[in-house]
């Protein structure tokens, strides 16, 4: 999914709640309507539903401007869920004939025989992550007397805490490679605990669980380690994201997974 989809999807999304929320408040909105008149000092409302006579409406007092706000609000509302209605359907169509135009649908409907003959062609992100992830990389060494903890993924870690977030990553669908060996500047090779692809971008970001941040020495240590991510234009919140805990405060798994989700998964 490019990036202008995914936007669309949001705004989809949003436009969806907004509706919603607006249907749920035209339940308890007044009837009726409403005439505004500006006059010198000022500007006077009148009021007219069925049971009034008087085609001009009645003048509203100062002790019911609730009713006033009331149907302007619910005329405002009319107005919003008809435009947000009409654009989601206008964003729904727009979609379905982006994604059926896209290279990658070519690239889907191409056989996989034909595609050995071709020098060039747009994979289709299933593709991409499946060859990402079959890369072979050499990861850190182990102690001798380090713990064996093994993912359900099947890949050695160096804590419980790391195990909790592979897990959670790999039944989030989120395709990640556990100490992935990263080249910086200076030759200095650093091996992140996670090295995530982001789609749809395509993109390698990086996480980092600190486990320690009760320990002053390991904080000092954490924040060398940040600044020399930050020399390598790796900031913190753009491609650079980390976990955290203490020994009184473990690991939320809670806010792990809506942290997550709210990074890496499609909405």
């Amino acid at each position: 999914m490019k990036t202008v989809e995914l936007m669309l999807c949001k705004e989809k999304a949003q436009l969806e709640r907004n509706v919603q929320q607006v249907k749920m408040r035209l339940q308890n909105a007044p009837e009726g309507q409403l005439r505004i008149s500006k006059k010198r000092k000022g500007v006077e409302y009148y009021y007219k539903n069925s049971d009034i006579s008087n085609q001009n409406g009645r003048y509203v007092r100062k002790e019911e401007r609730d009713l006033v706000k009331g149907i302007a609000q619910r005329d405002y509302d009319i107005n919003v869920l008809k435009h947000a209605e009409e654009r989601i359907k206008a964003i729904e169509s727009f979609l379905k004939k982006y994604k059926a135009t896209s290279q990658e649908e070519v690239s889907k409907k191409t056989n996989d025989y034909r595609k050995s003959l071709l020098d060039n062609y747009v994979m289709s992100d299933e593709e991409y992550i499946k060859q990402w992830q079959e890369v072979t990389y050499q990861g850190k060494a182990f102690a001798e007397d380090a713990p064996e903890i093994i993912t359900e993924r099947g890949e050695r870690v160096r804590s419980k805490s790391e195990k909790i977030i592979a897990d959670k990553m790999y039944m989030l669908g989120i395709p990640y490679r556990y100490e992935y060996p990263l080249a910086l500047i200076g030759n200095v090779k650093v091996y992140p605990d996670f090295t995530i692809l982001r789609m749809p971008e395509r993109e390698e970001v990086y996480l980092e669980h600190f486990g320690l941040m009760d320990n002053s020495d390991y904080v000092d240590n954490m924040i060398f380690k940040m600044k020399t991510y930050e020399k390598n234009g790796i900031y913190l919140g753009v491609n650079f994201f980390m976990t955290y805990e203490t020994g009184r405060e473990p690991l939320n798994t809670r806010m792990l997974d809506a942290f997550l989700k709210k990074l890496f998964c499609k909405e």
